[in-house]
């Protein structure tokens, strides 16, 4: 059988690509559960800072989090079904950050220049790098595991998108912790800290996905 003939037949096999995207999604929602667990023992119970942070920016965080989460895990599943086009999925990833641009805009004009570095910094910058950056770890793993079962033609690519999808997920997490107000500090915080496990699943992709 040709090569372009396989790829025809895993593109339209359904048991190459429902069973797969659902393992996936198990091993994800599985990663995260144990990050969860584990930023529950170092931080104490979640929402605790709401009380102080009000509902509109607990709700600005998490809808941001569950938004990039869904984009980036409908990219990561396309991406490991040969044929699939990922030019709209990959633009979506961009429409959450977008909406926090738009709002982080907001926050500068009405905002003294002296006072733009508690906006992107605020008081815990470099805790919310690391503790999504670690919560992203089992993830990570558990998500690049069940997406063996996958065929991606780019496996580089896919690593960075499980990556991507794993920091993600971690955020929607951390996001039930973070005493920060500001669309300024997720972008400058949240950003780097997903792609970070981005970075890692992009270089290890070509070694585990490889088919």
């Amino acid at each position: 059988m040709r090569t372009d003939d396989l790829i025809a037949d895993l593109a339209e096999s359904p048991v190459a690509t429902a069973r797969p995207s659902l393992r996936i999604v198990g091993a994800m929602l599985g990663g995260w559960l144990v990050a969860l667990v584990a930023l529950l023992l170092v931080l104490g119970a979640p929402l605790a800072s709401l009380s102080q942070t009000g509902m509109l920016p607990f709700g600005v965080k998490s809808g941001f989090a569950i938004a990039f989460l869904a984009a980036s895990v409908s990219a990561a599943i396309a991406a490991g079904r040969p044929g699939k086009k990922l030019s709209l999925r990959l633009a979506l990833i961009a429409v959450p950050f977008l909406a926090l641009l738009a709002l982080m805009t907001l926050e500068l004009s009405s905002t003294p220049r002296g006072n733009w570095g508690g906006l992107f910094f605020g008081t815990t910058y470099m805790s919310c790098i690391a503790a999504i950056t670690l919560a992203s770890l089992p993830v990570l793993v558990s998500t690049l595991w069940a997406y063996r079962e996958m065929a991606p033609t780019r496996p580089a690519l896919a690593g960075l998108l499980a990556g991507l999808s794993s920091g993600a997920a971690a955020a929607v997490a951390y996001a039930l912790y973070c005493p920060e107000t500001t669309a300024s500090f997720l972008l400058a915080a949240y950003t780097p800290a997903a792609l970070a496990p981005a970075v890692a699943g992009w270089l290890l992709g070509p070694r585990l996905l490889r088919w």
